[in-house]
This record gives C-alpha cells, structure tokens and sequence, in this order.
C-alpha cells in the first residue's frame, strides 16, 4: 500500500517542480541544502577518522615492533574502533548524498514513514 502511494506520488511530481508553489520549492532547496551540507560534514569527518585511525595504528605497530611484540591489544582495538568509525561515516555520506541528489523521493519517504 506505501509503495503504490509512493508511486503515486512520485508520478504526479515527476517533473513538475516548475509546477510547485514557491513555498514547496524553498522546502526542497532547502531539504537538498542540508543533505548537502550534511555529506560535507560526514565527508570531512570520514577523512578525519580514516586518517587518525590509520596513523594511530601505524604508532602502535611501530610503538610495539621494537620490543619483538605481537600487534599490541591497543593498536587492534585502535583499528576496529576507527574501521567501525569510518564504516558508518561513510555510509551516512553515501545515505546524504542521495538525498540530495533525490530530494522529492526522499521528503516523500520521510513523509510516508
């Protein structure tokens, strides 16, 4: 039953944004803006993380080379906790950058749900 009014819906807007009042349209330059600015942050935040992870676990691994250790219990935890990290990073920017590519698909699903 959603998936057929989401359908619907989609067919009656489905290139008919011209159509729109102004007010629908500022709502969805704004919806686009934020998931805009949201894959920004998220972007910027992936880079972040990836990088501290991977030089962290670098630290580590060298911290603990020198005394003839095995991959020390804190440089393991480092990259699973940043690898973790990093996976739902990128997924939340993969997540905003389709709702800013879709922004009317995506304000009917929000609306559906």
């Amino acid at each position: 039953m959603k998936h057929e009014a989401e359908q619907e819906l989609l067919k009656t807007l489905n290139g008919q944004l011209s159509e729109l009042p102004a007010v629908a349209k500022t709502m969805v330059q704004q919806y686009q803006m934020s998931a805009i600015v949201l894959s920004i942050l998220c972007g910027v935040l992936f880079i972040a993380a990836l990088t501290g992870t991977i030089w962290l676990s670098i630290f580590f691994f060298r911290k603990h080379r020198d005394h003839h250790d095995s991959y020390d219990f804190v440089s393991a935890m480092t990259a699973m906790l940043g690898g973790t990290v990093s996976v739902f990073l990128l997924t939340a920017l993969c997540l905003n950058i389709i709702h800013a590519c879709a922004p009317i698909a995506s304000i009917i699903k929000d609306l559906l749900n």
